[in-house]
Parts: structure tokens; sequence; C-alpha cells
């Protein structure tokens, strides 16, 4: 081939590879730099798994498939076909390995022990859920509203990643005005989950999704105590009587624990179910993404609104 053809090859390949859109991501345990679109993904968690199921983008494999399905609900659904690639805290490396990611998701106080193995497989990227001592004012909505918008970034989705977060700001607005239009602005809430294994009642915390979600409809959150390293805490029935006239919201229920509850001769005496203020609603995620915390404003209001 004649010098000047070879020379037009070399320039045409450095000039395509030079336009080639990579894309740096810097999460909480590094960065990588991705040359390409990844096509074949891994979530460690169901927060995970929600917003890359917003984002129209299906995963090769999840940690707890069936804990997706009843604690996040399962919304968006996630398709039968996917691999369950063990327990969150613990996955099997050898399922992961053996699906051939180009991409694993995970959160820092899981996975972090297990980076450097999982990052052998595939770019793994971690990132903080938790409040932690160097960060204390860590706000789970801002970290929700990263994580959508950095996998919007990587996987050609910023369209649909902003398209979830409008809708998301859309209800919370919505939301917000019938509250205030109902006089109901500034009224105390508690927000709760049973979750079993006898640790009795979770309340969310300020810096949770679902305390934020609150405080930006124009309601305050009442519980202000989160277990270290958490934005939660567990409280058996007679902390209860801590929790003052709030409106006391409890998300789901699979079991028996809120009639044992109320069968309780503490129950009569607590300030909200004298002011019948206790509300039960459909189980909600308090650790996802734009459509969890979609979900948490329309039903923290409908509790309130009585719809």
């Amino acid at each position: 081939m004649p010098s000047r053809c070879w020379a037009f090859v070399v320039s045409l390949l450095f000039f395509s590879n030079a336009a080639y859109p990579f894309v740096t991501i810097n999460h909480d345990a590094g960065g990588h730099t991705f040359e390409k679109t990844p096509q074949r993904i891994v979530a460690l968690t169901w927060s995970h798994t929600e917003i890359l199921l917003t984002l129209g983008v299906t995963p090769v494999g999840v940690a707890t498939v069936s804990g997706y399905r009843k604690w996040q609900s399962n919304n968006p659904p996630l398709p039968d076909g996917v691999v369950d690639v063990g327990h969150r805290g613990s996955p099997s490396l050898e399922a992961i390995a053996h699906l051939k990611p180009d991409l694993i998701l995970g959160y820092n106080f899981r996975h972090l022990n297990q980076f450097e193995r999982l990052n052998s497989i595939a770019p793994t990227m971690l990132y903080q859920q938790y409040p932690s001592a160097k960060d204390k004012e860590f706000r789970y909505f801002n970290q929700m509203l990263r994580i959508t918008r950095d996998l919007g970034k990587l996987l050609n989705k910023s369209q649909q990643a902003e398209s979830a977060i409008a809708t998301m700001y859309a209800t919370l607005n919505q939301a917000q005005q019938k509250i205030t239009a109902q006089r109901l602005e500034g009224e105390a809430v508690v927000l709760g989950k049973f979750v079993g294994m006898g640790m009795g009642l979770r309340v969310f915390a300020d810096n949770s999704l679902s305390a934020d979600i609150a405080n930006q409809l124009g309601l305050k959150n009442q519980w202000h105590y989160p277990l270290p390293g958490r934005d939660f805490s567990h409280i058996q029935l007679p902390q209860m009587l801590k929790l003052g006239n709030a409106h006391f919201i409890i998300f789901g229920d699979d079991s028996n624990e809120t009639e044992g509850m109320r069968a309780s001769s503490i129950w009569p005496h607590l300030e909200f179910v004298q002011s019948q203020r206790f509300h039960r609603v459909d189980n909600s995620w308090g650790f996802g993404g734009p459509v969890s915390a979609t979900i948490l404003a329309q039903r923290i209001s409908s509790a309130l609104l009585g719809n």
C-alpha cells in the first residue's frame, strides 16, 4: 500500500479514537473511565436495580431478586430471567463472573470490603448510602439524584434520567400545594416500617429519603435520632409515647405486628391514636430512585389528605 494511503488510514484511526466519547464517572470508591457504554450490568442493591429499570436498562444480575420484588415492591417490575447473584451483602463472585458483566454497582457500606475482587471481574462503582462521621450532612435524596444522573450519562440515558426526576418534582409540587391548601403545612409526621426479625418498628430520621420527601412537602419530620451510620432507628411500643401528637404513618405490613401493637394496653394512651393521626399506607421503598421518591410523595400526602 502506498505510504500516502497508510498515512490516511492511521490518521483516520487516530481521529476516530480521539472522537470516541469516553465517559469518566467519579463514584464514592474512586473513578473509572469507560471506553464504551456498558451493556451487561450487575446490580448488588435494589436501589441501583430500580434506577436502571427506570432508565429502561435491565440488569443481567441482581442480588436477592426476591427481596426487590417484596421489599422494593417491584416498581419498576424486574423482568423474569434476571439472574440472582446471591445475598446483597455477600454476593457470589462466581455467579457474577459467570455473567461476564462490564459494570457492577453497589454501596460502600456493603461492598467496599469486596471492592478489589469485584473490580477484578468488571469496573465496579460504589456509592455512599448513609451519613458518616465525616459527612453528617449527607442526604440520600441528593445522592439518589447523583446516581440517577451518573447512570444516565454513562448509559446514554440522560433524557430518561431527567424525565424521571422531572416527574418526581412535579409530583412533589402538586402534593405540596394540596397540603398547603388544606392548611396542613408544618404538621409533624413520623414515618415507620416493620422489617421483622424482632427489631420492632423502623422509624426514619431527617437524612432519610422518606423524611426528606415529607419535609419537602411542607411537613415536619418528627424523628431525629438515627443509629450511628444509618438514617433510621428501631423503637419498641413504649418508646412511641415520645412521638407526641404527630401523624404516624406506617408503610406496608405483611405481618401481624401492627395488630399486635394496636392490641397493647399502651396503644390507647398514645397521643396520635387519641387524635386519630395513625395512618397505614402501601409498602414504599425508602432507599430508591426517583420512582420510589415519587411514590413516597404520593403516599405521604394521601395519608394526610385522606385520599
